[in-house]
């Protein structure tokens, strides 16, 4: 009866605070430790702290990292991955004790649940006194009680996310097609979209999971993507990102994304822009696109979008239909075949003519020839094909050509990628 009796007395405390207190979360937190008689800590799923009790505990570094810094170091983030503390937390429907690395003291660990949905965590540390058994109902109560605050106002942005969250995934699967129906559900949202819409498709399979789980990763990228909100979406991490214009994000979003991604060992693949919502799996799919495209063109790069890529779709496509071998220009198969006969490098200059937009000065630089030299090139190149290169419709079909030869890994492409000079469509 001593338990029912607590049990109660502290439901009532906290509903009160529910109705009446315009502390928040912070309030809850503190009739917590006034009930447990052990410091409280709520924090997100990046493992940053929300809410907590404000005592110092010098000798846990876990405690004292969130106390100071506000989150938890990558460190000791891996170590609790490594150690199946997320998992378990996620996985756990009940309030369970442990003691990780970097913890001092053990813990009592409950997840926060919104519609169904694991939001925060709950922690409480075993410093001012042993846990007794009445604790576990206790946080229980707790959880229930700060999930309930967490749906108030001062936590709307918080579920907005999540329900922009379920609007992509809607439009993901296509279960969501009027766009009326749509930008209404946006208008409701109020979260500011703008015009120009990108989606990004993160492929995961490669990352080591044991140093960071998947839903940290997603919101560690979804940070470093200026309008980005990411959701994990068939095994792989999506984010959408708005720009008010089209260069943004080639401008200031993908200086730093390149080198993280290589370092965690992720590929990314990038959608044109897409200016219909109701469009965006199409975009998702394009993304899907690129990233397998550019990750069969060269594995030495971690971005790949699908303007720099779109060409090589086409040859993946024709690939399937007999490649270079049946769609290369007869002409440029002649040449190719007088090189090998007479030991030349007519291709190469023809290839490398084309790369600089036919600018005979740019070509002789980057082949380390005289001008005059070039010229004489060209002019062999012309008779042994028996083509004109002034000729418009030639020069696209062999442009395609050598295109197609560099999908079929029969030549190497020489130019440099243009990331943040990427077309506007």
């Amino acid at each position: 009866m001593p338990d029912q009796n607590a049990l109660l007395g502290f439901s009532l405390k906290l509903l009160d605070a529910l109705a009446n207190s315009n502390r928040g979360l912070q309030g809850l937190v503190d009739i917590g430790y006034s009930v447990l008689e052990n410091p409280i800590m709520i924090t997100d799923k990046n493992w940053r702290a929300i809410a907590m009790t404000m005592v110092e505990i010098p000798d846990d570094t876990g405690w004292n990292e969130l106390l100071i810094n506000g989150l938890l170091s990558p460190e000791l983030v891996s170590a609790g991955i490594r150690e199946n503390l997320v998992d378990r937390i996620e996985q756990s429907e009940e309030p369970f004790k442990c003691q990780y690395t970097g913890m001092k003291y053990a813990r009592l660990f409950n997840k926060i649940v919104i519609n169904g949905k694991s939001v925060a965590t709950v922690s409480v540390i075993e410093y001012n006194r042993p846990f007794k058994d009445i604790d576990f109902s206790l946080v229980k109560i707790l959880s229930d009680s700060i999930a309930t605050e967490m749906q108030k106002d001062q936590f709307q942005q918080f579920t907005r996310g999540m329900q922009f969250e379920q609007l992509i995934e809607n439009l993901l699967e296509r279960r969501l097609k009027d766009p009326k129906v749509i930008e209404e559900r946006v208008r409701l949202l109020n979260i500011g979209l703008k015009k120009n819409i990108y989606v990004f498709v993160f492929d995961v399979s490669e990352f080591d999971s044991k140093k960071l789980s998947l839903s940290y990763m997603r919101d560690t990228l979804e940070k470093m993507i200026s309008g980005g909100k990411a959701l994990i979406y068939d095994n792989k991490i999506v984010i959408t990102a708005s720009f008010s214009r089209t260069q943004d994000i080639f401008k200031t979003e993908l200086i730093n994304l390149g080198a993280f991604l290589k370092k965690n060992n992720i590929r990314c693949g990038i959608s044109r822009r897409c200016t219909q919502l109701a469009e965006l799996r199409s975009f998702y799919d394009q993304a899907l696109d690129a990233l397998r495209v550019g990750t069969y063109m060269d594995r030495e790069r971690y971005i790949y979008p699908y303007g720099e890529y779109a060409i090589y779709h086409i040859a993946e496509a024709c690939s399937q239909a007999g490649g270079s071998k049946v769609f290369s220009h007869p002409a440029l198969e002649a040449l190719m075949a007088y090189d090998k006969e007479y030991n030349t490098t007519f291709t190469n200059s023809l290839y490398e003519y084309l790369i600089h937009f036919k600018n005979i000065s740019n070509t002789a630089k980057a082949l380390h020839l005289h001008r005059n030299t070039l010229i004489y090139h060209l002019q062999r190149i012309e008779e042994i094909m028996e083509v004109s290169l002034s000729d418009y419709h030639t020069v696209q079909l062999l442009e395609l050509s050598f295109r197609l030869l560099e999908y079929d890994k029969k030549i190497t492409p020489r130019f440099s990628w243009n990331t943040t000079n990427n077309e506007k469509n």
